[in-house]
């Protein structure tokens, strides 16, 4: 029979007190002559401040507690533009405005751990103009930096200002949706290898160097399932979600092993949210309203979602929705 060094390759530690919390840890703690493990509680979502402006396909960067809102698409009371460079901040209760993004654009990406040190990166104006500009932020003001290779829009954008990764999307002329993937050293970008399977309006959770892509469209119009992950080289094809959608929202400072994906269209908006555990994805509670093409932030545990499309309709919405799932010792029993 298999214990569980053959499983895992390394024996259950014996600790005096209970260690420093990662999920799926096993350990036997000998002042309570207890084998203890840590499991997820079941996550929910709750109501948190709303934005200033409704906008939808918004690019999003930061933690639950210091997020950004950038750019997106606010309809006919900016005619004849119609898309934004509106940027507001997130104190983890308000949204307040903050210095606008030097080129207005909509389905842009973001990075950045924090919302005092970003990176903003393509997206298109207002119809169709796919945009290279890559912008980055110190807390006060935007900075032109180099531009991506290729001009794209809603693309799956992760990790920080000087370190970040660029994914998919959709490019124009001639519409064409990409496998494209490029990584930012903290000065330029630079083309490396494509993903299995194109897409635009993916999720997507991790680093330039540790990173899972979900869902999007390809080809138009169909939602795809697909789940891919990478590992700063090249991206493999892993287990699909349960429930193929494009434009939802993820906790983008998720890793490959632990990331959330929510909302969405199936074509159908949906309130679905799903956890990826490295290895498959499940389904857990719901968001408060069906939404799409929201902005994201945060972590699988702590994630934030604002904006987008929802309830009633397909109206703009300023709603922003707070993730938060704990860890918890678990004694283990015989009966």
């Amino acid at each position: 029979m298999a214990d569980y060094k053959g499983i895992k390759g390394f024996k259950v530690q014996s600790l005096a007190s209970d260690p420093t919390l990662v999920e799926g840890q096993v350990w036997y703690n000998t002042t309570g002559n207890a084998l203890k493990y840590l499991e997820l509680t079941a996550g929910t979502w709750a109501s948190g401040g709303a934005l200033n402006a409704a906008k939808q396909k918004l690019g999003g960067a930061g933690s639950q507690t210091s997020a950004l809102c950038m750019a997106g698409y606010d309809g006919p009371p900016s005619a004849p533009l119609y898309v934004t460079a509106n940027v507001e901040t997130y104190n983890g209760s308000a949204w307040t405005e903050g210095a606008n993004l030097l080129q207005y654009r909509q389905a842009a990406s973001g990075a950045g751990i924090v919302s005092t040190a970003a990176l903003c990166f393509g997206g298109d104006t207002y119809p169709q103009a796919g945009l290279t500009n890559s912008e980055s932020y110190n807390g006060t003001s935007w900075t032109e930096g180099n531009n991506l290779i290729k001009a794209r829009w809603s693309m799956a954008g992760m990790g920080t200002q000087t370190a970040a990764i660029s994914v998919g999307g959709q490019s124009f002329p001639p519409e064409t949706t990409e496998k494209l993937t490029e990584t930012w050293d903290g000065t330029s970008w630079t083309e490396t290898n494509d993903l299995n399977t194109a897409r635009y309006y993916p999720g997507g959770s991790g680093t330039s160097v540790d990173a899972v892509v979900m869902g999007g469209v390809n080809p138009t119009p169909a939602a795809t399932d697909a789940t891919e992950t990478w590992n700063g080289t090249s991206w493999t094809e892993t287990n699909n979600l349960n429930t193929a959608r494009y434009g939802g929202g993820s906790s983008w400072m998720g890793t490959s092993t632990a990331a959330l994906y929510w909302g969405g269209l199936t074509p159908s908006r949906t309130a679905n949210t799903e956890h990826w555990n490295g290895t498959s994805w499940t389904e857990v509670n719901n968001l408060a309203a069906a939404s799409n093409y929201m902005g994201g932030a945060g972590t699988a545990t702590e994630a934030l979602s604002f904006g987008g499309q929802g309830p009633p309709g397909p109206a703009m919405v300023t709603t922003t929705e707070e993730w938060t799932q704990a860890l918890t010792v678990k004694t283990v029993t015989v009966s």
